[in-house]
């Protein structure tokens, strides 16, 4: 006889029952573990800040300005030096001034002039034979400034001014509107601060961070009287002489629970064995050259970060994945019982019906009976349910049915 199709069979699932332990000392476990995981749960989401919806900041532009200070010191290095000094104005030694997120602040500099010969004009040779083509190691050369260091550059002031927006989010800001500081590579501390009200202080009229390039030296631990290890350099040369290159990475993140107000920090670390140098050539209305050959310090500003806005899928989602690590704290307690707990063999499985509330585990000082009963008879074979009866400890009390097993789970 063919089995009848049985819709509830072929679209049944399988489920978990839930066991309940009735033991103090695991459930206090527990519950520490729980609590444990909340806190930890609760402190990631916080200090993470895992309630925004984050992503990278597209950089905007970085502006970079150097002024000069109001009065000039004679510095050591200026004073019985290896190489005189020469005093030069900000745009002079700031080159090029219109560049964007780069800054180049010279700190040694040799200025040549060439004059062409007679009936040459350095712009106009038509051959490779042509006497007339310019070449700075074969021409003759008029020196204007020797080689000289460039005086009292640590206190020349460098303003910065950047922006960012969002992709995705709604965010766009420029620093003026931001909190922000300068952070040592040595130990994290921070050098300088900006806020709204100490720019005002500052300086009223600018629209930037305002920082000197020996904060933005000591920040990068740079020593510009130290030796310098560029592959370039020669025996015994310093770094204000081949000069260095530092980045500066503008780090930018949200304001815990303040909504759309963003902070910044300026990390800056130098490249260690890197030297800088540009040639600068003028020609002149007198058909000469005018050759600048700069060594200095050379900034490269780069915009990373998160930013964000507040979105409730976001939190939702990090909150149900971190919830997951509740089945840890049962993991262990399960762990404890049956491995490492001296009564670990003592705690065993009670069969129960499937309409029961809950499935129990307890080290029972008792007995348990498991008995099958003849019911009749069903499609031609014994049908037989089946029943968990506790009985106490006393064995006083009998079973009348036919086919039973004790088993025992006492302490």
């Amino acid at each position: 006889m063919a089995k009848k199709f049985d819709l509830d069979e072929f679209l049944g699932y399988e489920t978990y029952k839930i066991v309940q332990v009735r033991d103090r000392r695991l459930g206090i476990l527990h519950r520490l573990f729980q609590f444990a995981i909340l806190i930890y749960i609760l402190f990631s989401i916080l200090n993470s800040q895992l309630y925004l919806k984050k992503e990278p900041p597209v950089p905007g532009a970085v502006r970079i300005t150097l002024q000069a200070p109001p009065t000039f010191t004679n510095p050591p290095y200026c004073i019985g030096g290896e190489l005189p000094c020469v005093y030069w104005g900000a745009d002079e030694i700031h080159f090029p001034n219109d560049a964007a997120g780069v800054a180049f602040l010279t700190t040694r500099a040799t200025v040549t002039r060439y004059t062409a010969p007679e009936n040459c004009n350095f712009l106009l040779p038509s051959s490779p034979e042509d006497p007339c083509i310019f070449n700075a190691k074969t021409s003759t050369g008029q020196i204007i400034t020797n080689k000289s260091y460039i005086a009292d550059i640590e206190n020349y002031t460098v303003m910065i001014e950047h922006s960012i927006r969002g992709k995705t989010t709604s965010i766009s800001l420029r620093n003026g509107l931001m909190d922000g500081e300068l952070i040592s590579a040595i130990d994290g501390k921070t050098i300088k601060s900006w806020t709204n009200a100490t720019r005002i202080e500052e300086d009223p009229r600018a629209n930037g961070d305002i920082f000197s390039v020996k904060q933005i030296l000591e920040a990068a631990d740079v020593d510009l009287e130290a030796p310098s290890f560029a592959p370039a350099a020669v025996e015994g040369e310093l770094n204000r002489s081949s000069g260095v290159v530092i980045v500066i990475v503008i780090d930018y993140e949200n304001v815990p629970f303040k909504d759309n107000v963003i902070k910044y920090k300026y990390l800056p670390q130098v490249i260690d064995g890197a030297e800088y140098k540009v040639t600068e050539t003028i020609f002149n209305d007198d058909n000469s050259y005018t050759i600048k050959d700069r060594h200095g310090i050379r900034l490269v500003f780069q915009q990373y970060g998160q930013i964000g806005e507040f979105d409730f899928i976001t939190l939702l989602t990090n909150i149900v994945a971190a919830l997951a690590l509740f089945k840890f704290a049962a993991f262990l307690v399960e762990l404890l019982m049956f491995k490492f707990l001296p009564q670990y063999e003592k705690y065993k499985f009670e069969r129960v019906d499937d309409n029961d509330k809950a499935l129990r585990i307890k080290p029972m000082n008792e007995y348990i009976t498991e008995c099958f009963h003849y019911t009749g008879i069903e499609n031609g074979h014994r049908r037989l349910t089946h029943l968990s009866i506790r009985i106490a400890k006393q064995l006083g009390e009998k079973t009348t049915n036919s086919f039973c097993v004790t088993k025992t789970v006492s302490g």
